[in-house]
């Protein structure tokens, strides 16, 4: 069994990376995951947990990192180190695509606006249209949520997502809550270290 100074978190990178200083500035949409579904889980995201828009994700194994990873088989496997105060939070599944909100959320939300609302014209569509929208703050998704139909809808959406149910908050160097599961990282900077 791993000892805590031992437990690392990994990401398959291009080439020649090692020991570049990293940090994440602005809000990154995501690339796995349907927009109005990564809306939803920020407006639902609570206190202690890493924006998904500003964190850097990472595998618990070297062949979950490549797996997952836009290089494959042409990228190297790094540690990731943080370097300074850092928020961790671990799901169930190797990737949040998998997670089964992002099936379902989108689905539950066109349900619950009716089916009158896809034949509206795109006038009366903007308002709710822009929960589609790349990167909402929690602020603009509560805003959102206040113009109708979507305030009619609000309570039942809200319990419809579930993706921090399971997700846990760890800090670096302490066991994983999962064996598998994506890992997100919100840190000021970071740093990689080839296997």
């Amino acid at each position: 069994m791993k000892g805590a100074e031992d437990v690392m978190i990994y990401r398959c990178e291009g080439k020649e990376r090692e020991g570049m200083e990293f940090k994440r500035e602005s809000r990154r949409p995501p690339g796995n995951v349907p927009y109005v579904v990564d809306n939803l889980w920020e407006w639902k995201r609570p206190e202690g947990f890493p924006d998904r828009r500003h964190s850097l994700f990472a595998s618990p194994k070297p062949e979950l990192a490549r797996k997952y990873s836009q290089y494959g088989d042409n990228g190297v496997i790094y540690a990731v180190e943080p370097l300074g105060a850092c928020l961790l939070s671990q799901i169930r599944e190797e990737d949040a695509r998998f997670h089964d909100d992002c099936r379902i959320l989108p689905r539950t939300l066109i349900r619950l606006l009716g089916k009158g609302w896809t034949d509206k014209p795109v006038e009366e569509k903007n308002p709710i249209a822009a929960l589609w929208t790349p990167c909402l703050t929690k602020q603009e998704v509560v805003g959102l949520f206040k113009i109708e139909p979507l305030a009619s809808i609000r309570e039942e959406i809200w319990d419809s997502i579930t993706f921090w149910e399971t997700a846990k908050v760890f800090a670096f160097g302490e066991p994983l809550p999962f064996e598998e599961g994506e890992i997100m990282m919100e840190a000021p900077k970071w740093s990689l270290k080839a296997l």
